[in-house]
């Protein structure tokens, strides 16, 4: 029976071998001293001769070379270093690795080489793609679904100027729904935090133009999921005011920064002209449930306050180091 007491050399040296990932040895200059049996599988190596000795980066392609320069820097502070991106196999079949690279000590603490681990993420990668370019379909439908409800409001609208000016208000409404949905087209574009929420509340502002106050400042950059998860909170809450609050019946709204570094810290003041509150503490609708959720998925909270006179709503997400 194996036991920590029992735990040999040889026994670790097994677990490295049985190991489902592709675990090389490094010497101090980054080359190939070794490489278990499933890592040659994966990276369909017929030998480890083929590679005893090279450079472990000459393996990747030149567009990860940068990555692996830093990888083998930060090892050699004594972080663990990782990094994600594809490198075809030894026959040239497409691959996805998620890798992770760590400085290997004597029992005196001398460097004596690295321990890089790479994991075939290939299936997990093809799934994100496929949901890319699933989402972008759907953005793409969606935004011909606004234009064709703008046209079907111009056409039936005929001359008439009674519905004229209505029927631009709505069209302004929805472009900029439009935009929100298209503002950032990609996981690695940065979304700027003020410019995202300006484009989500202008639809509904009509002709109160001062209905909303945005103390935020430029240039508060947010990664893709982030952003998605700020829109659908602030789009929400401008949903259920548009029902119920401010507006709807007049009033203010103010969306406040109370950030730090490193993280997104959003108010949400809303002052409907009537005096009754927006809803009850108790009113938990499908839209404030999605909202915990996606809140909750990204590490964060999300809490509303309920006054006399409106409501308080404030978001907090840590952003991704």
């Amino acid at each position: 029976m194996l036991t920590r007491a029992s735990l040999t050399a040889t026994d670790l040296a097994r677990v490295l071998e049985q190991s489902t990932d592709c675990v090389k040895l490094l010497d101090v200059n980054g080359n190939l001293i070794w490489m278990n049996a499933n890592g040659l599988c994966a990276m369909e190596i017929d030998s480890f001769t083929q590679v005893a000795g090279m450079q472990w980066a000459a393996l990747w392609p030149d567009a990860l070379q940068a990555d692996i320069d830093n990888a083998l820097r930060a090892a050699r502070t004594g972080e663990t270093a990782r990094f994600r991106g594809a490198c075809p196999t030894a026959k040239n079949d497409p691959r996805w690795w998620e890798v992770s690279i760590t400085q290997v000590c004597d029992d005196g603490g001398r460097p004596i080489g690295f321990l890089s681990i790479s994991r075939d993420v290939t299936q997990a990668e093809n799934d994100r793609e496929a949901l890319r370019v699933m989402i972008g379909e759907m953005r793409h439908r969606l935004r011909n679904s606004y234009t064709i409800v703008c046209s079907l409001l111009r056409r039936f609208s005929g001359n008439d100027p009674r519905l004229g000016e209505f029927v631009a208000d709505m069209e302004q409404r929805i472009m900029a729904l439009a935009r929100a949905q298209s503002l950032f087209d990609d996981d690695t574009t940065a979304a700027d935090l003020r410019e995202l929420i300006e484009v989500l509340v202008t639809p509904f502002c009509g002709a109160a133009e001062d209905c909303f106050t945005l103390d935020i400042p430029p240039g508060l950059a947010l990664d893709r999921r982030t952003a998605d998860a700020v829109a659908l909170v602030v789009g929400e809450l401008c949903v259920n005011s548009a029902k119920y609050g401010a507006v709807s019946t007049g009033g203010r709204i103010s969306l406040h920064w109370r950030g730090e570094p490193g993280e997104v810290r959003l108010e949400w003041v809303e002052h409907p002209a009537l005096p009754a509150p927006l809803a009850t503490p108790d009113a938990r609708g499908q839209g404030l449930r999605l909202i915990g959720r996606i809140v909750k998925a990204c590490a964060g909270t999300f809490d509303m306050h309920w006054r006399k006179d409106g409501v308080t709503a404030t978001m907090f997400l840590p952003l991704p180091s």
